[in-house]
């Protein structure tokens, strides 16, 4: 069979077009339509892209250690193209075969990618400095940190949560859960417009502006506001739900 860049195209869920966003379905989702033919075409698998993008995720952190600008702005760049990975693999693995672990490969690669990038950045705007922290501040280090710690945290947070929701769920003392990540029907809430437009997807861009013009420290701040309030307000939210569930339960004995 012979993928073309209309099949991928034609194939994307709609679920997965209204979690896209703007800055996604106007550059990265056409650029990855066509990386995703050249892929299949070439047998190249999803999970082997999403492998691939891990590498490309810790050369991005990598580069933020150097001191001439130059390197920033090619780990800004790199973060771009991991974006545009991440696009490719879920492609391919919708429009053309899903693999074992396919979850795992596509999760730890952006796991690398966050989990480097705060901390990375935070090293290189010491170093230079920028804006509001001159050079030697070593509460710019502190903030990257923080800015990566924060989504790690958050993942662990709602991987315990639904971990332990699904196992309730199969002993039936809790109601199982749908996956609000592919329901078609999904409305839009002020958290899932934020997750979308002010996250992964626009990130990148903010970096590479902020290597151009000796601003990282922006940068830094803009990834520990957003990651940071992401982990509290999911926090917030699961810590909520299961108190609540297990309301319920006791109520029900």
């Amino acid at each position: 069979m012979k993928y073309t860049v209309k099949y991928f195209k034609d194939n994307l869920p709609e679920w997965k077009r209204k979690k896209d966003s703007t800055l996604t379905r106007l550059f990265y989702r056409p650029i990855s339509f066509v990386l995703a033919s050249i892929s299949a075409n070439l047998g190249i698998s999803a999970n082997t892209v999403s492998y691939f993008s891990a590498f490309i995720a810790i050369a991005a952190g990598i580069m933020f250690l150097f001191r001439p600008r130059v390197c920033h702005i090619i780990g800004a760049i790199l973060m771009i193209f991991w974006v545009i990975l991440d696009c490719v693999d879920g492609n391919l693995a919708r429009c053309v075969k899903k693999q074992p672990f396919g979850e795992f490969a596509d999760s730890m690669s952006s796991y690398f990618l966050v989990g480097f990038m705060g901390a990375a950045m935070g090293i290189a705007a010491y170093f230079e400095g920028g804006i509001l922290f001159k050079a030697g501040n070593p509460w710019i280090i502190l903030i990257g940190a923080l800015a990566s710690s924060s989504d790690t945290m958050m993942r662990l947070v709602y991987q315990k949560y639904n971990n332990t929701a699904r196992k309730l769920a199969d002993q039936g003392i809790i109601e199982r859960e749908s996956d609000f990540r592919i329901d078609g029907e999904q409305k839009d809430t002020l958290m899932t417009v934020i997750d979308r437009e002010f996250g992964l997807g626009i990130i990148p861009e903010i970096v590479l502006i902020a290597a151009i013009f000796k601003a990282l420290d922006i940068a830094v701040i803009y990834c520990f506001l957003y990651f940071g309030a992401s982990f509290v307000l999911s926090t917030l939210i699961y810590v909520r739900k299961s108190i609540k569930a297990a309301k319920e339960y006791e109520e029900k004995q």
